[in-house]
């Protein structure tokens, strides 16, 4: 599937720790502070050095910041490591989305001299923190005219949701004004859905969600309830045209402990994340097939990543109670 000479590109998560709660992160229960079995962890720059020695450096075009769980702004010595690949290898593309509130002024002024970061800002002041939670509109724009003012590049992200739609052409002559590189639209489909707070209280609802807002139900059955394949393949069919994106761009995911998958959507922690709803099921597909030796701080990469062909080959199989793996379909799959 993927050779180790054959990797041009590194997706990282630099940390698994966030300090917002947005709702429908998986690194939390709808907002409520909860950990469904992910290791909490920055990558240290000692760590990344062992997994990221200067001649692997050297045959990269491009390492993308941005982790499943975490934000680099939870990692201190991020502009360290950032400032390492470079040194490294002056030529590589260093990219970073990031909720970017918090740090000091010369943490983002570090930043800028190395990379390019995607600031993630979710509509205007009064409905940013609606799903950017525990975050800082002001905070976000500040630290974005750090960057900017130290000629670095910054790009404005936006989410939408039902609740900014409204503000997208505002908030794009807003980023264009206030000198942000780019406006970049992103719809990921996570739309709806109902908010808790830090006790388990309803805050708001996000989106036309019509389903069930009762904290003590939804939680019981988050940690309680057991998800099986054959629960989440209705009107689900395989799909045998799958377009790689890891085979695309020849790149692979790397966790904050260090272990190595195909792609982020195989890299949620399978072997210990995912309790009760989408994720226990396809990570349950994917911890079958994987081996001892995928983690890069105890291991070479090119052992870590020797096991890729177990997942090109399920894209053989007929069905995914034999082993078709669902999230390669969802994902992937034409």
């Amino acid at each position: 599937m993927l050779r180790y000479e054959d990797i041009k590109q590194v997706h990282l998560e630099i940390s698994s720790l966030c300090n917002a709660r947005c709702p429908l992160c998986p690194r939390n229960f709808r907002g409520y502070n909860y950990n469904d079995g992910y290791i909490e962890r920055n990558l240290t720059l000692d760590d990344v050095k062992k997994i990221f020695q200067v001649d692997f450096l050297k045959q990269l075009s491009k390492i993308r910041i941005n982790g499943n769980f975490g934000d680099i702004v939870m990692n201190p010595e991020g502009p360290e490591i950032v400032k390492y690949f470079k040194s490294a290898n002056s030529k590589l593309q260093i990219t970073i989305s990031t909720n970017g509130s918090g740090r000091s002024k010369n943490f983002w002024h570090r930043l800028a001299e190395n990379a390019e970061i995607d600031f993630c800002l979710d509509g205007l002041k009064d409905t940013h923190t609606l799903y950017r939670q525990n975050t800082d509109w002001k905070t976000i724009i500040k630290n974005a005219q750090h960057v900017i003012k130290n000629n670095g590049v910054a790009n404005w992200k936006f989410i939408l949701f039902d609740h900014n739609k409204h503000q997208v052409e505002e908030a794009k002559k807003l980023a264009m004004d206030l000198g942000f590189r780019q406006f970049k639209l992103v719809d990921h489909g996570r739309n709806t859905g109902p908010v808790f707070d830090k006790k388990g209280n309803l805050s708001h609802v996000i989106g036309n969600y019509k389903g069930e807002t009762s904290f003590p139900i939804l939680f019981h059955k988050k940690k309680t309830d057991m998800v099986l394949v054959e629960d989440i393949i209705e009107n689900r069919e395989p799909k045998f045209n799958i377009k790689c994106q890891t085979k695309k761009d020849s790149e692979i995911y790397i966790t904050s402990t260090g272990e190595v998958y195909p792609c982020c959507f195989t890299g949620f922690s399978p072997r210990t994340y995912g309790h009760g709803e989408y994720h226990e099921a396809v990570n349950q597909q994917i911890k079958d097939l994987l081996p001892k030796n995928n983690n890069a701080l105890e291991n070479t990469l090119e052992e870590c990543v020797s096991w890729f062909n177990k997942i090109q080959n399920s894209w053989k199989i007929q069905s995914y109670e034999q082993g078709r793996l669902i999230v390669c379909d969802d994902n992937c799959g034409l």
